[in-house]
């Protein structure tokens, strides 16, 4: 029997814990996650085998893998765990290819927890949460046949974003990462107007609800939106480098944060 026709796909995910246990190798040593993992309690997550390009091999999975991890680092479900999430995943600028002791002193110095409370309580928290953002992801999809041939390799040379159906040349982890990369410069930039209307009309009568608590709260989402377009921007830069097409434009992935007005503040 050859390692391909070895992989699982599970029409359960494993338990939340047997997943959090899986993710610990992969926490250690950071993302991206290596060539080398093969454990069948990540490999075999429907989720993961939908986003493989060939279901039947095990790098391809792999690579499925890696992807949906940083997908859902990006959108980790708490704002206040977030960031150490990155962190200790090695996806916040700055953390790639750093030691776990290395990621645990970030945390240290931008929190205040103790390297003992990291290790034996945030840790095992991020994981689990993690774990079961796996588990709920892959009951979004119905098992698929390892048999059917392996969709064409899809060229990223001009990913113009263009309206309308997804036709099959769509379908791309670049053209996903670039999607959503310019929904949150979007985002940020509506953040930004909205901050900066409210400093401008904070007492406008025909809207009684700008109060500094919702200008506040306004400047808090903004700031998130910020460290949101970081992060992608960064996974981005990893993966596909530093220009990308928008329309008949091209830009700089590092001017993004400029180019939604975030710099002029």
């Amino acid at each position: 029997m050859t390692e391909s026709d070895a992989l699982p796909v599970f029409d359960v995910p494993p338990d939340v814990d047997e997943l959090a246990a899986a993710l610990r190798p992969i926490m250690t040593k950071g993302l991206p996650v290596r060539p080398d993992v093969d454990d069948p309690r990540l490999l075999g997550l429907r989720g993961v085998v939908a986003r493989s390009i060939d279901p039947r091999d095990r790098l391809s999975r792999v690579k499925g893998l890696d992807e949906l991890l940083r997908k859902l680092l990006v959108y980790y479900p708490s704002d206040s765990r977030g960031e150490i999430a990155r962190v200790l995943f090695g996806l916040a600028p700055g953390t790639r290819g750093t030691t776990l002791t290395k990621r645990r002193e970030r945390v240290h110095e931008e929190t205040g927890y103790s390297v003992h409370h990291l290790k034996t309580e945030i840790e095992a928290e991020v994981r689990r949460t993690l774990a079961w953002e796996l588990h709920r992801d892959s009951q979004n999809y119905t098992p698929r046949s390892t048999g059917v041939p392996p969709s064409p390799a899809i060229s990223g040379d001009t990913p113009a974003i263009t309206v309308g159906d997804v036709s099959a040349r769509d379908v791309s982890e670049h053209e996903e990462a670039l999607s959503r990369l310019w929904s949150a410069v979007y985002e940020l930039r509506a953040d930004i107007l909205l901050v900066e209307r409210l400093k401008g009309w904070s007492h406008d009568e025909t809207e009684p609800d700008t109060s500094a608590t919702v200008e506040a709260d306004a400047v808090a989402q903004r700031d998130r939106s910020v460290q949101q377009v970081k992060v992608l921007v960064q996974a981005y830069l990893d993966r596909h480098g530093e220009r990308i097409a928008h329309g008949e434009a091209e830009y700089s992935v590092s001017g993004l944060l400029r180019l939604s007005g975030w710099l002029a503040h």
